[in-house]
């Protein structure tokens, strides 16, 4: 992979951030990150897109659905498989192409998928960790593996106690990269009505950079093939 390249959409959108290459490699080796505000919190989302979904949303010409309650309905249905639901089916009358399949007289067939795979939320902290941080990061746990990543060595012994119970990870970035406690997994990452609305604004943002997604391809010369966002 040409480094360069690569390093340039692993940073898309996240000018500032604590995340350089370097830790990307370490921590979420092959994934991407954006920064973005995610329930009201500005944090670094690590994630791998989905890339059949995202090429069948560039032939449709559709971006992120950002409409939870749509998305929740549709998390109940089998993709690709038709059901009966004659109140769906009237509500999803209006929808663009490419979200659901229809048949008359009530058939609903759900065609979207999540666009992108949260693997990470970090919370960023230019000086030490703090408790606020560890509490903030606490929240994505239901859905993602949550970090707090510092740009300071030191580590408060009730920060660590606070990161330690809840399943924080804690890194360090300076002078050089340390994970001094490793995250915990999510705690519920399977709930796909309550994690994919988040998924759908972190695939807003990424397309917002216009930032190519770079997927293995030994065909390439490089063994690198870039997909456009649009």
């Amino acid at each position: 992979m040409i480094p360069g390249r690569a390093d340039q959409v692993r940073r898309a959108a996240t000018t500032g951030g604590l995340l350089n290459a370097e830790l990307m490699d370490v921590l979420f080796a092959g994934c991407q990150v954006v920064r973005t505000q995610l329930v009201g919190r500005l944090v670094d989302a690590v994630f791998r897109v989905n890339a059949d979904e995202h090429r069948r949303r560039v032939r449709c010409a559709l971006g992120a659905v950002r409409h939870p309650r749509l998305l929740r309905r549709l998390a109940a249905l089998p993709q690709g498989v038709l059901v009966e639901d004659p109140v769906l089916h009237s509500e999803t009358s209006m929808l663009p192409d490419g979200i659901v399949e229809r048949s008359e007289p009530d058939g609903v067939g759900r065609l979207l998928a999540p666009p992108v795979t949260l693997e990470a939320v970090v919370v960023p902290s230019p000086g030490p960790a703090q408790t606020r941080h560890v509490r903030v990061a606490e929240e994505f746990a239901p859905f993602v593996t949550p970090w707090v990543v510092s740009g300071d060595p030191r580590v408060d012994v009730g920060v660590y106690v606070a990161a330690s119970v809840s399943g924080v990870g804690l890194v360090t970035r300076r002078p050089e990269p340390e994970v001094v406690l490793p995250a915990g997994p999510a705690t519920g990452r399977g709930a796909l009505e309550r994690a994919w609305p988040l998924a759908e604004q972190v695939y807003d943002r990424w397309l917002a950079t216009q930032a190519p997604l770079v997927i293995f391809d030994p065909d390439e010369p490089d063994g690198v093939a870039l997909l456009p966002t649009s």
